[in-house]
């Protein structure tokens, strides 16, 4: 297993611009230079999930246009690398996905699959990643945290997703945040990290605190549990 970064970057966060963060970009940023993070990428959820936001609660998560991010939003604030993608939604059994946030795509993707979006056959939810890896190898930067807890989980077959990602070359996720609040199947984890080529560790941060301290948990369950 190789662990692409153990330095200062984190993949996979959230803002209250584009999705369901506390926190804005900016906010974001400036407190990213002060934990001394060197680069981050903005994981907004897509417009399937902000859709979804809309329909169920009555409320868009920002009135801002998101094409601003990337055409005129700058970093005044550090020199911390900031980069915008977009967390992907499975939608369905041909392994469709939504890959837009306000109808703009990024040059890379988080591939994810969140039950208020995916409403299909439960036990065949592995087949369907499957085919939307297949589908969308090139533009997977890597698979969401794959050892989440939740009630279809049981049906998430662990061993097949490591085996597709290692054949494709796409980095799986350690997700800070879960081992942070006990949301992580360990099971599932020990064999992730023992057999996938690669691995991310991001904190999926929702809140500042997330960002500070979620993936230094998780740094530090690999250290006690003699994965580095």
């Amino acid at each position: 297993m190789k662990i692409l970064n153990l330095d200062n970057r984190d993949y996979h966060m959230h803002s209250n611009n584009f999705s369901d963060w506390f926190s804005s970009v900016d906010e974001i940023v400036r407190f990213a230079g002060e934990i001394w993070l060197t680069e981050i990428a903005i994981t907004d959820h897509s417009d399937a999930t902000l859709d979804f936001f809309q329909n169920q609660f009555g409320f868009f998560p920002s009135t801002a246009r998101y094409n601003l991010a990337w055409d005129r939003w700058q970093n005044v604030f550090n020199w911390v690398n900031v980069i915008f993608w977009v967390e992907w939604d499975l939608l369905n059994e041909n392994g469709d996905t939504c890959f837009t946030i306000q109808w703009l795509e990024s040059d890379f993707k988080i591939l994810s699959l969140h039950d208020w979006i995916y409403c299909w056959d439960v036990k065949k939810t592995t087949q369907w990643l499957i085919k939307a890896i297949e589908k969308n190898y090139n533009q997977i930067k890597l698979i969401w945290h794959p050892c989440y807890i939740w009630w279809k989980s049981q049906y998430y077959d662990i061993k097949q997703i490591v085996e597709v990602a290692n054949n494709y070359n796409i980095p799986l996720e350690f997700n800070a945040k879960n081992i942070h609040r006990w949301k992580t199947d360990l099971e599932k984890l020990d064999y992730m990290l023992r057999n996938a080529d690669e691995i991310y560790i991001n904190s999926d941060a929702h809140t500042l605190y997330d960002l500070k301290e979620s993936r230094k948990f998780a740094i530090k369950y690999l250290k006690e549990n003699n994965y580095i």
